[in-house]
């Protein structure tokens, strides 16, 4: 409970300090964490393994994958107040579930029934959150003090309200969404150089661009945050 008070309080920053990154020491021994599960742990699983799945496997798991995110497009959908696109979710997850068996086949789009995807980051600025200070944690990556209490609050919803249904289910959603999708965003984050660079201040410029594109719709103002200087930028 502190922690979580401690990261509420720190959220709670004027539009302008949003790119901020008061804990750069923190991040930074964070950043060297999550490139060394890159390094020795992901990146050699997927390259040794990946090879050796069959297609139909690697497609099954994937679409089964892509079905459990759709628990998560309800909620950006309701957020952004896009009704339909949550109840476009949901069903899209309750058919693929039963009739695609777990998920394993995309059963709901030649129905009709398209993949709704949001910005979660769009999501939380449509409900007048600023986002606070720049924050890397660890198997997770880049964020910010704001989406990391709400992403943690949103996991404890989602594996609570899960657990009704199956806890089976409940554990799936964690390992393979939850700690899986963390793992796959780290493996596929764009533009940041293998060396030669200060890939940190790289990382983190890359999240500043991407925080800009999901909030300036709703924040114009901090368009213009982006020009500034962050403290500790080399």
């Amino acid at each position: 409970m502190a922690s979580l008070l401690v990261a509420l309080a720190m959220s709670c920053v004027p539009f302008s300090a949003y790119a901020a990154d008061p804990l750069e020491s923190f991040n930074r021994t964070m950043f060297a964490v999550n490139k060394g599960l890159l390094d020795w742990v992901i990146n050699p699983t997927v390259d040794h393994i990946g090879p050796w799945v069959p297609a139909p496997v690697t497609a099954g798991l994937s679409n089964a994958y892509a079905n459990l995110t759709e628990i998560e497009m309800v909620l950006d959908n309701a957020l952004q107040g896009k009704a339909g696109g949550a109840a476009a979710s949901a069903a899209r997850f309750g058919i693929n579930s039963t009739l695609g068996i777990g998920g394993l086949f995309d059963v709901a789009t030649p129905l009709g029934l398209e993949r709704r995807e949001e910005n979660f980051g769009t999501s939380l600025c449509k409900t007048g959150l600023a986002p606070g200070s720049y924050l890397v944690l660890p198997f997770v990556g880049s964020t910010n003090t704001v989406a990391a209490v709400a992403l943690t609050a949103g996991i404890a919803a989602e594996v609570y309200a899960l657990s009704f249904i199956s806890t089976t289910l409940a554990t799936v959603d964690f390992v393979v969404i939850d700690l899986g999708g963390s793992a796959s965003a780290l493996r596929h984050a764009k533009n940041i150089p293998a060396e030669g660079e200060d890939l940190y201040a790289v990382q983190r410029d890359e999240y500043r661009r991407y925080i800009e594109t999901g909030c300036a719709s709703t924040h114009p103002e901090m368009k213009a945050d982006l020009s500034e200087p962050v403290a500790g930028d080399l």
